[in-house]
């Protein structure tokens, strides 16, 4: 059993190393290429690309310091994991941009970040020049106009890139928030921070050396990295990253990789047991199914024993700032304990606090807070919003809980206005101020509603300036223009005006009523 400290006190690419030392059987690595082929790495193939990758940023005059874009999606899952190993390799920072986001927010992330070069294909080359003049394009699929090759380590040969002076504490990579705020933020993870995140979400997910590990999470979010990555490879595990997906194609994959741990946001979750219930598959591989991002319903946790009496379960809470490690709710405690989010996992701990930061005792509520090796170093460029949220050594998560006498921590209320829609975070602040922008909007409040699969959809209430001056299939195209896939309303509800407490604050409780009283008219 290695010693945390000392992983903590290692870089990423020194971690590799060793494990390349160990001669791990097995893969580290399973991607798809840009290429449409899936490459499968070992310990020691993953540090030559990387080394590969690394020589080539060099030739190219990336240096430490600097910060290194990724504009891709899990289409090319091989060639976002080396950009950022590249880029660690030579003490730069990775920096994962929303492949969904609209203009407006992608624009907004690069001039914060401010890349010294931007690795894209051809299809977003066009857009990146528009919105980030001058940048430097590396493009996966070849060089063309004003883009310059991305340095394919099967492709290319330079001189080695120098070691860089081992430095855990080094910016590691930036992710951006999913909207907690009107504006994204860019949260710093450095090595140790990142190595941290893996260390407690490996333990607390029970991942073993022979482990292959399934996940589709989006590149830009902090669980191909942080949870994926970093807690297999500190197991000595293999990572199988997906590619865009319908649910019979995970099924296959499971399949054809014999993945052992399933994870994934509980709406694919539930949405790959239905795809199984009509067409069942090879699923004998698998031991336990992990999830987390938003609720699991306790229905679909028990339809799931009994469906996979076979595979255990493991339900994870965190949150970008936090690495996203957290809690963890284990197959032991899944049947007694549920509803609850879990207990903190091991190298962190939970707190449940007052406005005055102090802990709340069993069964008071307050805010979670958490603690632990994955906390973030804070918000790039933003020391106030650092402040704020970065207390009390550890992380105020906005949301509402308490902790039982068993210190298992029951989520009841988020204090931050964010729609959790399938996993990925709205803030409702954001899209009113896209309709606020519309010339016939008067008012506007958007709120989560119900749904099936996702757990929750984003919904608009609007007031028009005019009677009837309202079209919201217009609405639902100008938010098209600004807002992400995601993040768009998806059910509206037009109103004469908008319930609001004598102060003058709008009533979401009310405009909840009223749209399920509108919906099930």
């Amino acid at each position: 059993m290695e010693d945390p400290a000392e992983i903590l006190a290692l870089t990423v690419p020194q971690l590799l190393r060793r494990r390349a030392r160990e001669a791990r059987p097995g893969i580290a690595l399973s991607a798809r290429s840009i290429g449409g082929w899936r490459d499968r790495l070992t310990y020691g193939q993953l540090v030559q690309r990387m080394d590969a990758v690394a020589a080539g940023f060099h030739a190219l005059g990336l240096r430490a310091g600097d910060r290194i874009g990724v504009l891709l999606g899990n289409e090319a899952g091989r060639e976002c994991l080396l950009t950022a190993l590249g880029a660690l390799r030579i003490g730069a920072a990775v920096v994962p941009f929303n492949t969904r986001a609209s203009d407006e927010e992608l624009e907004h992330a690069l001039t914060l970040a401010e890349p010294a070069a931007i690795v894209c294909t051809q299809a977003v080359a066009s857009r990146l020049a528009r919105l980030c003049p001058g940048a430097r394009l590396l493009a996966i699929d070849g060089a063309e106009g004003g883009t310059e090759a991305w340095p394919e380590p099967l492709a290319v040969e330079h001189a080695p890139a120098p070691e860089e002076a081992p430095d855990p504490d080094r910016l590691g990579c930036l992710l951006f928030t999913s909207g907690t705020t009107a504006r994204s933020k860019a949260v710093m993870h450095s090595h140790a921070t990142m190595l941290g995140a893996g260390l407690a979400c490996g333990a607390a997910l029970g991942l073993r050396a022979s482990d292959l590990y399934q996940g589709g999470w989006p590149f830009f979010t902090s669980s191909p990295l942080n949870l994926g990555a970093m807690s297999c490879w500190i197991a000595g595990a293999g990572l199988v990253l997906e590619e865009p997906l319908d649910n019979r194609g995970r099924l296959r994959l499971i399949a054809s990789e014999r993945t052992t741990y399933y994870h994934g946001v509980p709406s694919v979750v539930h949405f790959l047991m239905e795809e199984f219930a009509r067409a069942p598959s090879d699923v004998s591989s698998l031991r336990r199914i992990g999830y987390g991002g938003s609720a699991m319903p306790p229905e679909v946790i028990r339809r799931l024993a009994a469906q996979w009496p076979h595979v255990e379960q493991v339900q994870i809470y965190g949150m970008t700032e936090s690495g996203p490690a957290g809690t963890r709710l284990e197959p032991a405690m899944m049947e007694a304990k549920l509803g609850s989010i879990g207990s903190a996992m091991p190298h962190c701990t939970i707190d449940v606090v007052d406005e005055a930061g102090r802990s709340l005792g069993p069964g008071e509520t307050g805010e979670i807070l958490i603690r632990g090796p994955g906390v973030a170093k804070g918000y790039f460029r933003n020391p106030e919003a650092t402040a704020e949220a970065f207390v009390l050594g550890g992380i105020r998560t906005g949301d509402v809980g308490h902790l039982d006498p068993d210190g298992f921590l029951y989520f009841t209320d988020r204090r931050k206005d964010v729609i959790n829609r399938g996993g990925l975070k709205v803030a409702s602040v954001a899209v009113e101020e896209v309709l606020y922008r519309h010339p016939g909007v008067r008012e506007a409040a958007v709120i989560a509603v119900p749904h099936p699969a996702l757990g929750e959809d984003v919904a608009a209430c609007v007031v028009p300036r005019e009677p009837g001056g309202l079209d919201t299939d217009a609405l639902a195209a100008f938010c098209a223009a600004h807002l992400a896939d995601y993040a768009r309303p998806r059910r509206w509800l037009v109103l004469d005006e908008l319930p609001k407490n004598p102060m003058g604050k709008v009533l979401k409780t009310a405009l909840r009523a009223r749209f399920a009283g509108a919906a099930g008219a």
